[in-house]
């Protein structure tokens, strides 16, 4: 089985991004399957690509699955998951989860499955996103800032993958902003390969206006970015 849990160093990092760019990769050689388990922030009854990230990374993947095996939980409160359920009394079922991943995974040579902030944040009282990726058993990419602040963040997050036993593929840097990296930028995947001994998988290009289209109209500037990487 291929695939990757694809998490980040916290929220906003840009895991939708790498995720999409990443499908649009694999699609064009064997075919992605997705998966965002929780989406929270998003209204369960009216939704689109342009506001769930889930509906986008199918549209990426072009993927046929139903809705509810690709995002079993979807929550309205922009909260951590055990927060948002609490306040929709809509408690999580982690068992749920792993039942549509065994689903799409008999489905796909190759799945990506996106994770919720970063590895700590609870989905209930007593589990977490770590968790649910040691359960789903794909190894991680870690997504990163480019930004100052990026090793403190990336080697925290490092230090709670090996803690809880995870393997990991390595690290993508993700680029938030156009123009050229200044001199701090462009060594911090240097450092956080020195100081942690984990792979850099490459720096996803900043794409101005993410869409199924411009995603495909920058698929070369993907396959350089992580060219060595994946088996494609």
């Amino acid at each position: 089985m291929n695939g990757f849990f694809i998490t980040g160093t916290d929220t906003g990092v840009g895991k939708t991004v790498v995720t999409a760019c990443l499908a649009t990769l694999f699609k064009k050689s064997q075919g992605v399957g997705v998966m965002k388990p929780i989406e929270t922030g998003v209204d369960p009854k009216c939704s689109s690509a342009a506001n769930s990230d889930a509906k986008f990374l199918m549209e990426v993947s072009g993927s046929t699955d139903a809705e509810e095996e690709v995002c079993p939980y979807r929550l309205k409160t922009p909260a951590s998951p055990y927060q948002a359920s609490q306040i929709a009394g809509t408690p999580i079922q982690p068992a749920t989860i792993l039942e549509e991943f065994k689903i799409l995974q008999s489905r796909h040579n190759m799945m990506l499955v996106e994770g919720i902030g970063g590895l700590l944040v609870p989905i209930t009282a007593r589990y977490n996103v770590a968790d649910l990726a040691l359960e789903i058993g794909l190894p991680l990419i870690i997504v990163s800032r480019i930004q100052v602040g990026t090793l403190n963040h990336t080697l925290l997050t490092i230090n709670a993958t090996r803690q809880h036993g995870l393997k990991i593929k390595g690290i993508i840097l993700n680029r938030q902003e156009g123009g050229d990296l200044d001199e701090v930028e462009k060594q911090q995947g240097k450092l956080i390969k020195e100081l942690s001994d984990t792979p850099i998988l490459g720096t996803c290009p900043y794409i101005e206006d993410v869409s199924v289209e411009n995603l495909q109209q920058n698929l070369a500037h993907i396959e350089q970015a992580f060219q060595g990487n994946f088996s494609i």
